[in-house]
């Protein structure tokens, strides 16, 4: 079982990821399979959320791009890597 103090780390790591991506929750919800309610609870520190959850939350949040760096003091630390889509202003 998480602590209040670590559901709070993770709900604020999860949404500082999605944002960096500049997904909604209907986003995340998508690509994790994890339901849009579901979501909404963990980003408010709500409940007692199941490691599987995580996971996948985090995880389609890694896959896009973003690298979470745990051993931080205060919390967490995030690395976004955008992949480049198309090039903007080509002749």
């Amino acid at each position: 079982m998480l602590s209040q103090s670590n559901i709070l780390v993770l709900s604020s790591a999860i949404r500082s990821g999605r944002g960096a991506l500049n997904w909604s929750q209907q986003d995340l919800s998508d690509k994790s399979g994890v339901s849009l309610p579901t979501v909404a609870r963990m980003e408010a520190g709500i409940g007692n959320p199941k490691l599987e959850t995580l996971a996948k939350l985090l995880g389609a949040i890694e896959k896009a791009g973003v690298k979470y760096d745990w051993n931080q003091p205060m919390g967490y630390g995030m690395t976004v890597t955008l992949k480049k889509v198309g090039t903007v202003g080509k002749p």
